[in-house]
């Protein structure tokens, strides 16, 4: 006897959608995603569509015109991985590949001008009279993400759902601008805040370990995360670095050397699994109020909104559920010849190259060098101590704000029993080092 058909839905529900801006910027996104798949040199159809888009687009408020300047494709890790060189990807999902794309377009465009003899204008940011750069006016990045973050945005604990809400009385050009509510922190020992990284299993069969089941049971813990332990090659979700890019920028480290305004987002867009409460603990709430000490660093709270707009309309098995297996990920930014097929579970290009991705640390770092005017051909070799002075050096007070962030009594507090915890609250905190080893 033939077994019974599989019972398959679309992988995405239907929805409402928060407003028409958010539908814009997820078509925007798409639309570009298409457009540049082609270019990578791989057949996508030989891997499964299923995966994760993120991109981020920058907004020119008085045309209201949309621009991808870059996105990232993909759902791996290499876990507890070091790459000493420097040329592999360690995290190869979307988000954190999209906003590796972005650092490598402001570095471009900062270096064009800079460096552009009489010009003082980049395609995006504009030399000023201190010799810096800044974001034109008029200007403002989006993030779009196909799904949730992975981590604590996945989390469907310590606050209720709630369906979401069509605003149409925005209109086509504007965001919810209404505050965040207040969060209580009512269940710091279960997680409600915590920090997590996410957990490389050899395959989907393998057994989790029975802490970290129990967890996902409860709801305290999402799947395919563990408690960060302050283990520098940790890789840490992309809930968590949202939100601590929420706080200290989206430009990165090096960038900071000539860029002094922090660059944020002002919106974050996402596809499946929108949750609006449960984003907005993990995106922002869960830091609310903190201000590093040196100035210049404090929380933002970017609206979020939910797009009505599919990225993954195949069917997938009911019982299954959504599998993403794919190797394949895929990096792109705004002045690329082509878009770069990367292989999501080794951090290097899909089919066997010598060369590094041009997003890699080791690229990203010759590219600072050529930003400060020094030969690279004639710069020393690559090595992680000299790329984490180089991030140092580039702004102190970035790199202070960070650690302040991560150190702060009432931010990402453990949970009782994990690294970190102590009795009084006072001197909790997580337990989570920053070392020269992090991306």
């Amino acid at each position: 006897m033939a077994p019974p058909p599989k019972r398959t839905r679309l992988a995405e529900k239907p929805r409402a959608g928060t407003c028409a801006l958010a539908d814009r910027i997820a078509r925007c996104a798409i639309d570009a995603y298409a457009a540049q798949r082609a270019s990578c040199g791989v057949d996508v159809a030989e891997f499964p569509v299923r995966t994760v888009l993120a991109a981020f687009i920058l907004r020119d408020d008085a045309r209201d015109s949309l621009r991808v300047l870059s996105l990232g494709v993909g759902t791996k890790t290499l876990g507890r991985y070091a790459c000493t060189t420097g040329r592999a990807l360690v995290d190869c999902h979307a988000e954190v590949l999209a906003r590796r794309g972005l650092k490598k377009f402001l570095l471009r465009d900062a270096r064009a001008a800079l460096r552009g003899g009489d010009a003082n204008d980049g395609d995006v940011v504009v030399r000023t009279r201190e010799g810096d750069v800044k974001v034109k006016d008029g200007l403002s990045l989006h993030l779009y993400v196909s799904s949730a973050p992975c981590g604590n945005a996945c989390v469907r604990r310590w606050a209720k759902g709630r369906s979401t809400k069509r605003r149409d009385e925005l209109g086509t050009a504007n965001a919810p601008s209404e505050p965040h509510e207040t969060l209580s922190r009512s269940a710091t020992d279960a997680g409600q805040v915590a920090l997590c990284v996410k957990v490389i299993k050899a395959s989907k069969d393998e057994d989790v370990p029975e802490v970290l089941r129990d967890m996902v049971t409860r709801g305290e813990l999402a799947a395919g995360t563990a408690p960060a332990r302050g283990d520098g090659d940790e890789a840490l979700t992309c809930s968590d670095k949202l939100c601590v890019w929420n706080v200290v920028g989206y430009q990165g480290a090096l960038l900071r050397r000539f860029m002094r305004e922090p660059l944020y987002v002002e919106t974050i867009t996402i596809g499946r699994k929108f949750s609006e409460p449960h984003l907005c603990r993990a995106m922002c709430c869960r830091v609310d109020g903190f201000r590093s000490s040196c100035g210049g660093f404090a929380t933002t709270h970017p609206a979020l909104m939910e797009t009505a707009v599919v990225f993954d309309d195949v069917p997938m098995d009911v019982e299954e559920g959504a599998v993403f297996e794919n190797p394949f990920a895929m990096i792109w930014c705004d002045g690329d010849d082509a878009a770069e097929a990367l292989n999501g579970k080794t951090g290097t290009f899909l089919h066997e190259d010598a060369s590094a991705p041009s997003t890699s640390k080791a690229a990203l770092y010759e590219l600072y060098l050529s930003l400060l005017g020094e030969d690279v051909g004639d710069s020393p070799t690559f090595t992680l101590e000299a790329y984490a002075r180089a991030k140092r050096e580039a702004d102190e007070k970035y790199d202070a704000a960070k650690t302040e962030l991560f150190e702060h009594p009432k931010m990402f507090e453990p949970r009782r029993g994990f690294d970190g915890w102590h009795e009084k609250k006072s001197k909790r905190w997580s337990g989570y080092k920053r070392t020269a080893s992090r991306n």
